[in-house]
This record gives structure tokens, C-alpha cells and sequence, in this order.
């Protein structure tokens, strides 16, 4: 390596922690070694800080995390350092577009998770995997009506997202809403989400704040992660890298691939990095 790693931006779900959504005790040690040798760990989530796991949460020397796909910066202490919203007209066209289909819908206010009660009450029919049954139920909000949650809650929204196992329908909205709405980020974290942020609340935006504020050049930085939300980060970061099991967009922009999250990638990842 031709640059000294000084900020490691770490994806949790898919990448971070097993398929069976834990961390494991090789992977918490070498997140440890790596603070120990003076690396800012930086978690960097699709989550909203208040479903950042514990097991992550605990680690003494995690001094930051960004979540909600970069929509929120948080220190180790809670505090919100930086929150990018949806722009309030942008909310109203979204559910002006989807007005006319019956979907799932997610929203993130204040780092907590609104759910749609239908997919608090059948998880597994809307595409959850079974290691994720515990996380969807235990969202702040069950919500009869997100349609209306949405629109009360405009001015104060991370995230909204679309539960849906319709690939084809997943693929309609999407474009109807990136043609119409310029001032949106679309992703998606798994296969059945599409997920909407404010243009610039990207993990990569994220991590270059986090740069600024703590004077370390982009160019000393590494981020990891497995999923289409994770490939601007890896794409613009000083060392790009990705799991074995990353979508084909992280592999495309990666310098480096490791073993997958349920063989421990992220401690091959700091091996090589120290």
C-alpha cells in the first residue's frame, strides 16, 4: 500500500457482521487492534443510529458513526453531529408518485425507524431474512397509515424506503422517481429495499465530513462494504474494498477484495492494513 490508513469506514450488515447478524470475536479483536494502532474506526450504516447494534456500540474507541446511509453523523456519545433531510418538496412529490401502488414503506425521523404494521406482523412475506425477523419488530413505530406518517413527519425525515419483493415494480418506481425528483439519492442495501436519502446524504459524503473535521486526507482512508449503498464510499476512498460476497457494483469499484462477512473479511481487511 502506498498510503498509510488513518480513517477504516466500515459497513455493518453484510460486511461487519455474519449473515446471522452478529459480530464475531476475530472480527470485535481486529476491530480492536486497529484502534489500538491509532485507525479511526468509523461504522457507516444503512441503519438508523438508534438500530446501530450494541455489539458495535460497545466497542471502546468507535468514536463515530454514520448512518441512514449517510443521511446522519453521530459520536460515540449519541450526540448528532450532522444531518442531511429530504427536502420537504421532494417528500410531497415522492408520495405524489406512488400515490397510485400499495406499497411497504420505511421512514427514519430522529435516527429511530417507522415501519409499516403489515411488515411488523409478516416480516418474512415482504422479503426479510430471518436473521433480520428481531430487528424489523423492533422499530420505534408500528404504523397503520405510512402514507399520512410521511407527510406529518416532511420536514424531519433521514430515509424512506420501499419494502418490495416485485423486482419489476422495484424497478418502475425507481425510475419514475429518479426521472422526476432531482433532489434524491436512490439506493439499495438488500435486495427488496429501495431506499431515498437527500442527494447528498451519501456514505461517501459522510466519510469526507468526517475527514474535515478530523484532518485526515481522503487519500488515508479505507471503506469497506458489500452492497450497491456501499459502492460510492469504496469508490472514492484511498483504499476501496469489498467482501467476497459484495453486490457486483462494490466488486467494480474495489482495490481489494476479502473473505466474506461469515468468514471474518474485515479482520483479513486490518491484517492487511497493519
Amino acid at each position: 500500500m502506498n498510503q498509510k490508513v488513518r480513517m477504516l469506514a466500515l459497513d455493518l450488515d453484510g460486511t461487519t457482521l455474519t449473515s446471522c447478524n452478529t459480530l464475531s470475536q476475530k472480527t470485535k479483536h481486529a476491530i480492536q487492534k486497529a484502534i489500538a494502532g491509532g485507525i479511526e474506526i468509523v461504522a457507516a450504516s444503512g441503519r438508523p443510529y438508534g438500530s446501530i447494534p450494541e455489539s458495535i456500540l460497545e466497542i471502546e474507541g468507535i468514536n463515530y458513526i454514520i448512518s441512514s446511509n449517510g443521511a446522519a453523523i453521530h459520536s460515540a456519545d449519541g450526540k448528532c453531529l450532522c444531518r442531511k433531510l429530504i427536502k420537504e418538496s421532494d417528500v410531497i412529490k415522492f408520495l405524489e408518485i406512488t400515490a397510485e401502488y400499495d406499497l411497504i414503506f420505511e421512514a427514519f425521523v430522529d435516527g429511530l425507524t417507522y415501519t409499516d404494521k403489515r411488515y411488523i406482523n409478516n416480516p418474512l412475506k415482504y422479503g426479510c431474512g430471518e436473521a433480520y425477523i428481531e430487528y424489523v419488530l423492533s422499530s420505534h413505530g408500528h404504523i397503520d397509515n405510512m402514507r399520512e406518517f410521511i407527510y406529518r413527519h416532511r420536514t424531519e425525515l433521514d430515509s424512506i424506503e420501499i419494502v418490495c419483493t416485485d423486482e419489476i415494480l422495484r424497478k418502475t418506481i425507481w425510475q419514475k422517481i429518479a426521472d422526476i425528483i432531482d433532489g434524491l439519492f436512490i439506493t439499495s442495501s438488500s435486495e427488496n429495499f429501495i431506499e431515498f436519502m437527500a442527494a447528498d446524504a451519501t456514505k461517501s459524503n459522510a466519510v469526507k465530513w468526517l475527514c474535515r473535521r478530523l484532518g485526515i486526507s481522503l487519500s488515508h482512508t479505507c471503506a469497506c462494504g458489500n452492497a450497491d449503498n456501499d459502492a460510492d464510499m469504496i469508490k472514492s476512498a484511498g483504499l476501496g474494498a469489498a467482501v467476497k460476497n459484495a453486490s457486483s457494483l462494490c466488486l467494480k469499484y474495489a482495490d481489494l477484495v476479502v473473505a466474506s462477512n461469515d468468514n471474518d473479511g474485515i479482520a483479513e481487511l486490518i491484517d492487511i492494513i497493519l
